[in-house]
């Protein structure tokens, strides 16, 4: 902007509602949502890791079967689950990135941050298997409406410090990794994010040996 009309230079780099409310719309959605997940996903690997975050979620059970919790996703909207409801979401952010910025740069770093979402899924999907293999040999007591699987959403009622731990790499470091480098921040989202959720699956790793070892 000129600094004839800007003498400030306050607007040299996009605000919040630049991209997340162009036009003054209120419609604050994003193509991987709150959760930082969607369906489908070609990519085989990747849907392994997704399938376990769902089960932890509670919207997948551990055999891998829909549950009501689905329907709930579903109404708040709160993840995308069709390749179409993605892509128009994604489309909504890059026709906003092509305002500044070249087609070639809005592709590539889009595909970054989505490979760091593939990469704290990768740490996160093992967590969640190290702590679901506690509740399966009864070494943390399940809950009465989930007795063989950790439960995500149920941070609130926390019996162990490994779930502490494995809800934290959820609700906070897995969400820096991914929404830091959907920012272009990627030193916050490497620093903050993914090293974190490095030293949580080394901790949980540590715990999970100490809990078996225990008579």
């Amino acid at each position: 902007m000129n600094r004839a009309i800007d003498p400030d230079n306050r607007n040299r780099a996009p605000k919040c509602q630049t991209c997340h409310m162009p036009d003054g719309n209120h419609r604050v959605f994003s193509a991987w949502g709150f959760l930082g997940v969607r369906l489908p996903e070609e990519d085989k690997e990747w849907l392994d890791y997704r399938t376990i975050i769902l089960k932890g979620l509670g919207v997948l059970d551990p055999e891998g079967n829909p549950t009501p919790r689905l329907d709930i996703v579903k109404a708040g909207k709160v993840a995308r689950l069709t390749k179409e409801g993605f892509e128009a979401e994604r489309k909504r952010f890059t026709d906003v990135c092509r305002q500044c910025h070249s087609p070639n740069f809005v592709t590539q770093n889009m595909k970054n941050a989505d490979m760091m979402v593939k990469e704290s899924d990768k740490l996160f999907a093992e967590a969640i298997e190290i702590v679901a293999d506690l509740y399966k040999d009864n070494i943390i007591k399940g809950k009465k409406d989930n007795v063989q699987y950790p439960d995500l959403l149920a941070f609130y009622d926390v019996n162990t410090r490994i779930e502490q731990i494995l809800y934290e790499m959820f609700m906070d470091h897995r969400m820096k990794t991914f929404q830091g480098a959907f920012h272009l921040n990627y030193d916050y989202s490497t620093w903050y994010g993914y090293a974190k959720m490095k030293k949580d699956l080394t901790e949980i790793k540590e715990l999970a040996e100490e809990m078996r070892s225990k008579p």
